[in-house]
């Protein structure tokens, strides 16, 4: 049956809704997928919005992925720029975040919370908007997260004792993960009474080396060649003791394996003709057939699914390109 724009419409009003593509409170759900699904979806919607005769509710729904377009990249602290990301000038990029915030009075006050704050305590770090609370959390002491005046993310915990009551730690942190992990750990101390396992301090030193490259998760890295960012990464990962960390850096380390065999097809050579342009370490077939495995990883966890059949396609094209006698 051919497909029209009216199932197709109706397809994005139910798949495509933000609360159905992120999970903000979760750090183990992969960003990179959430920010390619909002990505990929608003790119989607937008162009459907170019009808002649478009659907109120299809206007509401791409209004409402550019907030959570934006919301993602604060959440997790990504340097944005609508031209490059949402591929529009920024100011028809706000003029539909705007239309979203008009109707939608929780995002408005958050929106005012990112921007000029005239609801809020202009730098006050003890004025807190509340987020929500972490559903992930076990025990008789619920965890709560907000953003300050100083546009800091801080979590607390209620006692039991003062249930109605919020006592925000005195930290502030400048992603939601690193309030998450600190939270965790604070969390675990309250509910047994011990000092946190060593694991959270772990995962909170290794989320602070992956954040430089969450903040320039859109950037094009230009500078140097792929391969020796990937080198930098890989040694990251292996040097990090939490699952959190292994977690974080793993797929950090995917995305740019990713980047690493999309050059190689953009400039239809192989893998091997990249690796040896960028590297003077030694490099044989097997260390090019995990490059291509864990791109293929990023596709499978990392991406927009809508998105998948085609990656893999281009996959299957680029080949490690060694001989056998550069085997070993």
């Amino acid at each position: 049956m051919r497909e029209t724009h009216s199932t197709r419409d109706t397809w994005h009003l139910t798949h495509s809704r933000p609360d159905v593509l992120v999970d903000y409170f979760n750090p183990w759900t992969p960003m990179t997928r959430q920010i390619s699904q909002l990505t990929h979806r608003f790119g989607m919607v937008s162009a459907l919005c170019e009808q002649v005769s478009v659907d109120e509710k299809l206007l509401e729904l791409r209004n409402a992925l550019a907030f959570h377009l934006l919301r993602a990249a604060t959440w997790w602290r990504m340097d944005f720029a609508a031209p490059r990301v949402a591929g529009m000038p920024t100011t028809r990029f706000m003029a539909h975040i705007h239309a979203h915030i008009d109707r939608v009075a929780t995002d408005e006050t958050l929106f005012d919370v990112l921007t000029w704050q005239h609801h809020m305590r202009r730098d006050d770090p003890s004025h807190v908007m509340v987020l929500g609370t972490d559903p992930l959390c076990r025990g008789g002491t619920p965890i709560l997260y907000g953003l300050d005046g100083q546009r800091r993310f801080r979590f607390a915990l209620h006692a039991a004792d003062t249930p109605h009551m919020a006592e925000w730690d005195d930290a502030g942190h400048p992603d939601f993960v690193s309030a998450c992990l600190a939270a965790r750990a604070r969390h675990g101390m309250v509910e047994t009474g011990r000092e946190p396992l060593g694991e959270w301090h772990d995962a909170r030193l290794e989320h602070a080396r992956a954040a430089k490259y969450h903040t320039l998760y859109f950037r094009q890295d230009t500078t140097r060649p792929v391969i020796d960012r990937y080198i930098e990464v890989l040694g990251e990962m292996t040097r990090c003791r939490s699952r959190f960390g292994q977690f974080e850096f793993g797929n950090i380390l995917n995305h740019v394996a990713f980047q690493l065999v999309r050059t190689a097809h953009e400039r239809q050579v192989s893998i091997a003709d990249v690796l040896r342009e960028g590297t003077t370490q030694p490099i044989n077939l097997r260390v090019a057939n995990s490059i291509k495995k864990r791109a293929r990883a990023h596709v499978a966890h990392g991406v927009d699914p809508l998105l998948r059949e085609g990656l893999d396609a281009m996959l299957d094209n680029v080949v490690a390109g060694y001989s056998l006698s550069d085997q070993f």
